[in-house]
């Protein structure tokens, strides 16, 4: 090494926990070979990594560098693993590890004859290694980010004989740590049963923070008054019943508190407008009385947000408020016929009710009203699983994007009165393309909301957007009405055959197959999607999935995809954003010449996933077709959609945002790599977008292979030099 070496690198630290006692306990021979079998585990797990360098050995563990921080949390798993089965000198290999990443710098030190690294991450590292039990992986944010969208399984999972459940990912919060002007957030992974899985009490040099702010915060939220009712001039209005906002612990907001608060966040972050949320229970319907001005205040609602649960279908007061909502001779608005002023109520399904346990004043509501289930079935056990800002890190994501689609969903309906209002027609017609995406089974509601959801997102109207009826007379009748002007059929099929409608012999999935396939010579493109093994599936479900490959009726004009809801994506984007340009083109070619669009590669980190929409949408108004990274979806085909991403690209755009200087350092090395994944040329066009938050470091960010593209306002609006970027990447 000629001279100091500069990288960005994810580190692990790693140290024998009690040392200088167990040294003491079991002698110099003992505790020399106790550290040599230490030194043999660690290093055997190195062995597989190729780009793994150890930096320093400490005498009792080691500074190891990663290029990937996905390599140095699988290193770590499985050190913990291994380290676990291990016992020497009759002791137990007690271990804990600190994970960090940033740049660092290597030098020569020729009085050794070896290498020093420096660099403030090592100091932090080893700071965050401290704070550690046997047998704990901690972490910094930015190894937390990127890992996670990459770490599923355990990495030696499948090469023993014992089964290794998936590792577990723990926020701990906040920390001090000296040296720190900011407070770090402190992450962990392991597997249960070997790993602590709780939150470090503090060290020396590093301790929670805002531990008081926080009990503080606590015990006021256990006095607060409760929201007084407002429904004059009422964007949106939650009916509930009382017994659904009872907190599970004291002290804490209820779960009708947090839909509210969370709901408004999201509308306002949605919408860009002050959203009005309030919410009525049945018994405070039941106290203000049900005459007179309550009721034509109720009526006014632009929408409502009926949260249904076995006790609201048994509240009067929520009964009594059903009827209002939706019975025309109790209110000038009905709901469910699909018109802005009709279409107000969307259901959110807190837990289930059967569907024999609703009352008359309910039955509309469900049957006939878009619903989102906050909750899933265990496929093996049946078992409700609520969704639950405390109930562990799965359940709190589907909590979020639950509340995401309900205020898209609304923001949707609010938009639609809007426009309705401001014009003489009867009708709203906004050009969206229209996608008819059908209704699948249980086991596949994740991958089906997430489909329907970036179709919508993307600006596509998505139907059906009201429950489907099940008798198969109303059915055929409301699909004909439906399918109308409908560009795209997207249809998921699992291992289970599915629900069978009244007077019909085959089930819900068959039955709408079949019906668009129908409608394939009218032009209707078709999607369908089947896991790659389907040995193990119903019978008939199986019988359903081999006749789709063989009978040409039945994939008439489909593209049939296995495997990946990550692939099932992109191709219908492909298609559709082809459908899209054609239309386009059509239209507008007596008015100028269509240039062939650029393919533009738009890298952010998944916290600015909303936050990146508008500058999306601007530049696929500029004439740029615009890829995102995946944020689900396996590990291999998140990696191999943003090679690909990048191999087929004409310009890269960085967003920092949300993001670590770390992490976008690390995407810019990405592009220079994207010549070894296969492509051409380098990259020419890169360039990096600073966005809010806006802090000191962001404004010194440089950088000598990408061009710095700067937002100063909170809101997105286009720069001079994000134009003269977007017209470079046009005539190249």
């Amino acid at each position: 090494m000629n001279g100091p070496s500069k990288q960005i690198s994810a580190l692990i630290f790693t140290d024998i926990v009690g040392s200088v006692a167990l040294q003491q306990k079991l002698g110099t021979n003992a505790y020399t070979r106790y550290v040599s079998r230490h030194d043999e585990i660690i290093k055997e797990c190195l062995s597989t990594v190729p780009d793994a360098k150890i930096l320093n050995e400490t005498g009792d563990g080691f500074l190891i560098r990663f290029t990937d921080p996905s390599d140095a949390v699988n290193t770590a798993l499985r050190l913990q693993y291994r380290l676990s089965l291990e016992k020497c000198e009759g002791e137990s290999i007690n271990v804990r590890m600190g994970l960090n990443m940033g740049l660092i710098t290597e030098m020569d030190e020729t009085n050794r004859g070896a290498t020093r690294a420096v660099g403030m991450p090592i100091n932090l590292v080893a700071r965050v290694m401290d704070l550690g039990g046997a047998g704990q992986i901690l972490m910094t944010r930015v190894v937390y980010d990127d890992a996670k969208q990459f770490v599923r399984n355990h990495p030696d999972s499948g090469l023993s004989d014992t089964i290794l459940s998936p590792p577990e990912w723990v926020s701990h919060g906040s920390y001090e740590i000296d040296g720190n002007d900011e407070t770090i957030e402190v992450f962990e992974i392991g597997l249960p049963g070997i790993a602590p899985l709780t939150a470090p009490a503090g060290s020396k040099k590093a301790r929670p923070a805002n531990q008081a702010t926080h009990q503080r915060s606590d015990s006021n939220s256990a006095t607060e008054e409760p929201e007084p009712v407002d429904i004059e001039n009422l964007d949106v209005l939650i009916s509930y019943a009382d017994v659904d906002n009872e907190p599970l612990r004291t002290g804490e907001d209820g779960w009708i508190s947090q839909l509210q608060r969370n709901l408004k966040v999201r509308m306002e972050q949605i919408s860009g407008e002050e959203v009005k949320i309030s919410r009525l229970s049945g018994k405070d319907f039941e106290s203000i009385g049900s005459g007179g001005g309550i009721i034509k205040g109720m009526s006014e609602a632009k929408a409502v947000v009926p949260v249904i649960s076995p006790p609201f279908t048994n509240s009067p007061g929520c009964q009594k408020e059903m009827e209002v909502f939706y019975n025309p001779q109790a209110s000038p608005y009905q709901a469910g016929s699909g018109t802005p002023k009709e279409a107000k109520l969307v259901n959110a399904i807190k837990m289930p009710v059967l569907s024999g346990e609703f009352p008359n004043a309910m039955s509309s509501v469900m049957t006939q009203c878009p619903g989102l289930e906050f909750f899933e079935r265990e496929a093996t056990t049946g078992r409700v699983r609520e969704f639950h800002e405390d109930f562990g890190e799965d359940s709190r994501q589907r909590y979020y994007e639950r509340v995401y689609d309900l205020a898209y969903e609304l923001c949707e309906t609010l938009k639609n009165r809007k426009d309705f209002s401001s014009t003489e027609s009867t009708a709203v017609t906004d050009g969206r393309q229209k996608i008819f995406l059908a209704p699948t089974t249980s086991e596949l509601t994740k991958e089906y909301d997430t489909v329907k959801r970036e179709l919508k997102e993307h600006g596509y109207h998505v139907v059906p957007d009201c429950p489907l009826p099940l008798s198969v007379n109303e059915l055929n009748e409301a699909l004909e009405e439906m399918i109308i002007d409908c560009v795209t059929s997207i249809h998921l099929m699992g291992h289970h055959y599915g629900l069978i409608p009244e007077s019909a012999s085959s089930s819900l999935g068959e039955i709408l197959l079949r019906f668009t396939a129908n409608k394939a010579s009218s032009g209707l493109k078709r999607f369908i999607w089947s896991p790659r093994d389907f040995a193990d599936g119903e019978t008939k479900q199986v019988e359903l999935l081999e006749k789709i490959q063989e009978d040409p009726s039945l994939h008439s004009a489909a593209e049939l995809i296995e495997g990946s809801i990550v692939t099932l994506k992109r191709d219908i984007f492909r298609v559709i954003q082809e459908q899209r340009k054609k239309a386009e083109a059509d239209a507008n070619k007596e008015i100028k010449p269509v240039n062939d669009s650029k393919l533009i590669y738009l890298i952010c980190e998944q916290r600015d996933e909303e936050a990146v929409e508008a500058l999306e949408d601007y530049l696929f108004k500029e004439g740029l077709e615009v890829c995102l990274p995946a944020f689900d979806g396996d590990e291999a085909d998140v990696k191999a959609l943003h090679q690909e991403n990048l191999i087929n690209c004409s310009g890269a755009l960085v967003y920092y945002g949300a993001a670590p200087r770390a992490w976008v350092d690390i995407k810019l090395r990405d592009l220079i790599k994207a010549v070894g994944y296969g492509r051409e040329n380098p990259i020419e066009n890169q360039a990096v977008f600073i966005a809010s938050p806006h802090d000191h470091r962001k404004e010194r960010y440089k950088s000598h292979t990408a061009k710095i593209i700067r937002q100063n306002d909170e809101s997105f609006s286009p720069s001079n030099d994000l134009k003269d970027f977007i017209e470079t990447m046009k005539e190249t």
